[in-house]
């Protein structure tokens, strides 16, 4: 952790060796800063009516906390506007209806480095799912003697706008053959599928295989089209197979929210697989 706080302190050399002793506390969210932006997107089922994610401040110190120190966090409009202004995807700050967050004082113990969980409560089911929304949650204060993190002093809580995301009903199919011929092997009712938003064309789902495929399209004026499906690399990586085709679409329809994908690998043995996944409304 010195490493993401070291430029915000004097650090001298002592004989040859880099003295970290004055080094002065630093006040963090190490869950936070651009470098957990991607993490910091909220996936819940949009149909839950409340779910909650947890958050920490951290009192980067050469000790433990010598006596409770309070830190003040706020919700920070600032912050949205300083990430809308670098461009990109553009977000409005979320609306009272579907969040609740009060905290402005957090405390970390006296004996420790970390707060205790910080809850945020959001409720999916009253999310408009068109809609980018975030809320930036950033320290306003530290405590006396201590110094405020550049690099992560915010949290940037965000829900990406898709036009397709939401839960779908999922059936995943695999033969045992290459051919996808026969009776399957399995036919199972896996749902609900999630289609999560990266950003505002593109989503990813798992497939019952273990892998996420990405699907990505092109919005104009509301009218969806290009449809494209690939595999996310890691997620093939870590399940120990070997695509040897697609995966292809079958069906991608909006409208109807149906859509149909088709691939096929081999297992770690060499056993040749074909998989299909079906979702539909749900």
């Amino acid at each position: 952790m010195l490493v993401a706080v070291i430029g915000q302190s004097c650090v001298k050399s002592v004989s040859g060796r880099t003295d970290f002793e004055n080094l002065a506390p630093t006040v963090l969210m190490s869950d936070g800063g651009m470098a957990n932006f991607q993490a910091n997107a909220l996936l819940f089922p949009p149909t839950d009516p409340a779910d909650t994610a947890y958050f920490h401040v951290e009192y980067a110190s050469t000790t433990t906390a010598t006596q409770d120190e309070v830190v003040t966090i706020a919700i920070d409009q600032a912050a949205l506007d300083a990430y809308n202004a670098l461009g990109g995807n553009q977000y409005t700050i979320f609306p009272d209806s579907i969040f609740s967050f009060s905290t402005t004082s957090v405390t970390i113990p006296k004996g420790n480095n970390y707060s205790a969980g910080i809850p945020l409560i959001v409720f999916p089911d009253k999310i408009n799912l068109l809609n980018n929304y975030m809320l930036p949650i950033s320290i306003k204060v530290a405590p006396k003697g201590s110094t405020i993190s550049s690099n992560y002093t915010t949290i940037y809580y965000h829900l990406i706008g898709n036009p397709i995301a939401g839960l779908y009903s999922q059936e995943w199919i695999r033969y045992n053959n290459a051919g996808g011929t026969g009776t399957p092997a399995y036919d199972l009712d896996l749902s609900p599928g999630v289609f999560a938003p990266l950003d505002g064309t593109t989503i990813s789902v798992s497939s019952g295989t273990g892998v996420n495929y990405i699907l990505t399209f092109t919005n104009t004026g509301g009218v969806l089209s290009n449809f494209q499906v690939s595999l996310d690399p890691a997620s093939v990586t870590a399940a120990k197979i070997t695509i040897t085709g697609g995966p292809t679409i079958i069906t991608a329809d909006p409208t109807t929210k149906t859509y149909q994908f088709n691939f096929t690998y081999n297992n770690s043995s060499g056993a040749a697989r074909n998989i299909t996944d079906k979702f539909g409304p749900f």
